[in-house]
């Protein structure tokens, strides 16, 4: 086979060096890219939906029968503040009306959603936006007064 032209050589040459030449340097480039991509992509505004912890306030006498579902809120801020959101739950807090009812329906709001002290960032929604419990008012327990007033 006759030897290959000069410059077909030199092409040869060039790429197989692009990929072989200055290794230490190019994963040197490449580990610093990453790391500022890291850093930019933190500081990026984002949005992503949240686990929230679900209290509601009922009165003494009256016992809920269903398991409160699973509340999350859709929470837009930075990727390093949502961060946070995972060892400090969001709480919601809320007092239903109507106790008396075998059937509480409960309107959650994102207004409802409070964030951990230390976090900035704002709840825009929250899902489910109703929550429909099952309720029933306990007998009153024997030697309790009853209130008169």
């Amino acid at each position: 086979m006759p030897p290959a032209p000069p410059h077909r050589r030199s092409l040869q040459h060039l790429l197989g060096g692009a990929f072989t030449e200055h290794l230490p340097l190019k994963f040197a480039a490449l580990f610093f890219s990453l790391l500022l991509w890291l850093v930019v992509s933190a500081e990026e505004p984002t949005d992503e939906w949240v686990g929230v912890r679900t209290s509601l306030v009922l009165d003494s006498g009256v016992v809920l029968l269903d398991s409160v579902p699973r509340v999350q809120a859709l929470v837009v801020g930075k990727a390093s503040e949502l961060l946070k959101l995972y060892s400090a739950l969001p709480e919601l807090r809320r007092t239903p009306a109507n106790l008396a009812d075998t059937m509480v329906v409960v309107e959650l709001r994102a207004a409802d959603v409070d964030l951990p002290a230390g976090v900035d960032a704002r709840v825009r929604d929250v899902r489910p936006h109703v929550l429909r419990l099952h309720t029933k008012v306990a007998p009153p327990r024997p030697g309790g007064r009853a209130s008169g007033r």
